[in-house]
């Protein structure tokens, strides 16, 4: 699968400072198992090993893309792995970071579009997260059908470069000036109705000094 066919959408960690970072991606990720797509998604946490290890995130990924519609048919490339390994009497063992990376690759092969969703990726240890960039990157090139990432992330150089060479959306804290200006106007004007606001009594210059004040400091919240 050719590199531009794959998709990157990229949410800034430095944008969402106290602005619910992980509700955002939670909503996200409800929005995309809405759809008729397979998805697969990730909480990272560096406080927590299990939550920033490359190899936990990729078995993760790999057990919600084998859940089938049966609960007693799992998709064949698990079963051969699987078989395979125990053969080998390895079935006990966990997968190593590539088997799991080319597991995926299979797993993706099956579905016309697939999802994968990580939040704060930037939370796995920057010495050892270049291996879960480059097997996602893998992924994604690799892949006969379409695999979109999303994720949310500080934009460090290394996660930077890995996806450079893909379509990637950045979200902007100007790309929702207009929304946030709204809904401040409309905060603000319920609240003077309301009374809760100087007992009501604000003339329009102050109205609209303390919107711009509020739209300002915002920061794209």
């Amino acid at each position: 699968m050719p590199p531009s066919s794959g998709r990157v959408l990229v949410l800034p960690a430095r944008l969402l400072a106290g602005a619910g970072k992980t509700y955002i991606a939670s909503r996200a990720i409800d929005f995309f198992i809405s759809t008729s797509e397979k998805v697969a998604y990730f909480y990272c946490n560096r406080a927590e090993e299990n939550h920033r290890k490359p190899e936990s995130i990729l078995n993760t990924l790999i057990q919600q893309l084998s859940q089938a519609e049966s609960e007693d048919k799992l998709p064949k490339p698990v079963i051969d792995i699987y078989k395979a390994r125990e053969i080998a009497g390895q079935e006990a063992s966990r997968l190593t970071l590539n088997e799991s990376q080319e597991l995926l690759v299979q797993l993706t092969n099956i579905y016309p579009q697939t999802t994968i969703c990580i939040d704060a990726l930037d939370e796995v240890e920057n010495g050892i997260r270049i291996r879960l960039l480059k097997a996602l990157k893998h992924i994604v090139e690799t892949s006969k059908n379409l695999v979109k990432i999303f994720a949310t992330t500080r934009m460090d150089t290394d996660i930077l470069r890995q996806f450079e060479m893909f379509p990637r959306i950045e979200l902007q804290p100007d790309d929702n000036v207009s929304d946030i200006n709204q809904f401040v106007g409309t905060k603000v004007q319920s609240t003077i109705n309301d009374g809760l606001l100087l007992d009501g009594v604000v003339d329009h210059a102050l109205k609209a000094e303390i919107c711009d004040v509020l739209c300002e400091r915002s920061k794209g919240m």
